[in-house]
């Protein structure tokens, strides 16, 4: 094993980065939850600026959550620059997690 490989086994196994992962995997499904959420109410795409996007990951799980077509993206609304809606994939997901008392 190199150094670079030591350094990031090191690193993983540091609390910080333990929680960091955590938050990778859970943060995903509470945002597909939050939009799941809004159109179960509305009945709308979801605004962009409904939503609680912290930084750079918050942007990356949007997009995650674009690319396995769990949610379209869609420009829509005047006030905003683009909108959310959860796929028949995203609804079944929330549902299922929702159940489970994951979300």
């Amino acid at each position: 094993m190199g150094a670079f490989e030591e350094f990031t086994d090191l690193i993983r196994q540091t609390e910080t980065m333990q929680a960091l992962l955590c938050s990778l995997e859970r943060e995903p499904a509470n945002l597909l939850a939050a939009i799941c959420r809004e159109h179960e109410t509305t009945g709308r795409a979801v605004p962009d600026h409904h939503l609680s996007l912290a930084g750079y990951f918050g942007e990356a799980m949007l997009r995650a959550l674009v690319s396995a077509h769990l949610v379209t993206r869609e420009k829509e609304d005047r006030f905003s620059l683009y909108v959310y809606k959860p796929t028949e994939a995203g609804l079944k997901y929330y549902e299922a997690m929702r159940k489970e008392k994951m979300i």
